[in-house]
């Protein structure tokens, strides 16, 4: 079943769901900055040139949503998981995921890893602001590989 929402303001903010995914959580749209169509789990960006509107997450600190759709040109609005979303996010190719890691922004722009979770204590400070959520199942590595998490931004 593909992405069923409830718009809360026009066609702008939503809850959304996917039962196929297991995808769920607040989604808005913003117009896509990033000069290609969009891919689905991205992680994103504000742009800092254009109001409303996403670029692809290229400094790890700085992600502020992930991208519900695919296909959707530059220039044009797309949907984009906020925090508090459990979302697909893209995964950095040839890593695998844990369920229960913490999600993090990769160096390869707009794509995330996990790190186990430390435990007792905190993660480094320049690991914890990379940190998008947790990690919701395990899969093996290859490319192109969506995995569900729990949204949050540091």
């Amino acid at each position: 079943m593909a992405l069923q929402h409830i718009a809360i303001a026009g066609n702008e903010v939503a809850m959304g769901y996917d039962s196929s995914t297991g995808e769920a959580g607040i989604i808005i749209k913003l117009l896509n900055k990033t000069s290609v169509s969009t891919v689905k789990g991205t992680l994103v960006s504000a742009s800092t040139g254009i109001d409303r509107a996403f670029i692809l997450q290229a400094n790890e600190y700085d992600t502020i949503g992930v991208v519900q759709e695919a296909g959707v040109p530059d220039g044009s609005k797309a949907w984009v998981w906020m925090p508090g979303s459990i979302a697909q996010v893209l995964f950095k190719d040839s890593t695998a995921s844990t369920r229960g890691n913490i999600l993090i922004a990769d160096a390869v722009d707009g794509r995330a890893i996990d790190i186990t979770n430390p435990g007792s204590g905190l993660p480094a400070t320049e690991t914890h602001f990379k940190e998008c959520g947790h990690v919701l199942e395990s899969k093996n590595a290859g490319t192109n590989v969506l995995v569900l998490a729990a949204l949050h931004f540091n």
